[in-house]
């Protein structure tokens, strides 16, 4: 129901036609200070907010017999949530790790027309994954993260003219995101990081004889956190 209420919505406006032993021989695991390990900054349940920038694009393309078209649009925002996960150190100085988030975002991306006005705006977006990484140094660590994306999309249409018409409606759609980022411990309680994620979202496709319509979602996202570990 959803798919063919946006993809006619968009296309009723004119603008959318096991690790080896490390070789180093370093030992992040001695003790760095009285009651602590060196690598405690690092290790442990971990609680964080989250704020940066987000970049949602929306794809649609649609192909027929004689001819075929593509829009491909993107509009920028500010994301915000927050993260739960734990981390260990394994053979010194490697990280492992596992998540799971819920954010939201300012973005809203609007296809005006001549009357009609189709807007989507991302709702929720919850994630969970695992991450790894390699420590740079005791308190910091460099490392690359993915797993699995839940994303809210709200739709949005209205027609001054034809006002019956107007409809709101949202819809969750699955996916992926993959990122990389440094974080680093400030003592044995706090630590801050800076990460990139990219996201893609199963999209919307219908057909009819041999005609089809697409409609995917993608994000990019640059966010800082600043966290407490436990």
């Amino acid at each position: 129901m959803y798919k063919f209420m946006l993809i006619a919505a968009l296309a009723a406006t004119p603008a959318a036609p096991a690790f080896a032993q490390s070789d180093t021989g370093r030992d992040f695991g001695r003790d760095a200070g009285p009651g602590y390990g060196a690598t405690d900054g690092v290790s442990g349940f971990r609680a964080e907010p989250r704020i940066g920038y987000d970049r949602v694009i929306t794809e649609l393309n649609v192909e027929t017999a004689d001819d075929s078209a593509s829009v491909r649009e993107g509009k920028s925002g500010v994301t915000y949530g927050g993260e739960l996960g734990y981390d260990m150190v394994v053979n010194t100085d490697m990280m492992l790790g596992v998540y799971g988030g819920i954010e939201g975002s300012s973005v809203e991306q609007c296809f005006p027309g001549n009357g009609p006005e189709t807007c989507l705006t991302p709702g929720r977006n919850l994630t969970a994954g695992v991450r790894g990484g390699f420590l740079l140094n005791p308190n910091t660590v460099l490392y690359i993260k993915g797993g699995y994306s839940n994303g809210q999309i709200r739709i949005g249409y209205s027609d001054r003219d034809f006002p019956q018409d107007n409809f709101r409606v949202s819809d969750n759609l699955s996916g992926f995101h993959a990122g990389a980022g440094v974080q680093t411990a400030f003592g044995r309680n706090f630590y801050g990081k800076l990460e990139y994620v990219y996201t893609d979202y199963n999209g919307y496709e219908i057909t009819d004889g041999t005609d089809k319509a697409s409609l995917d979602f993608s994000r990019h996202q640059v966010v800082a956190g600043l966290g407490v570990r436990f």
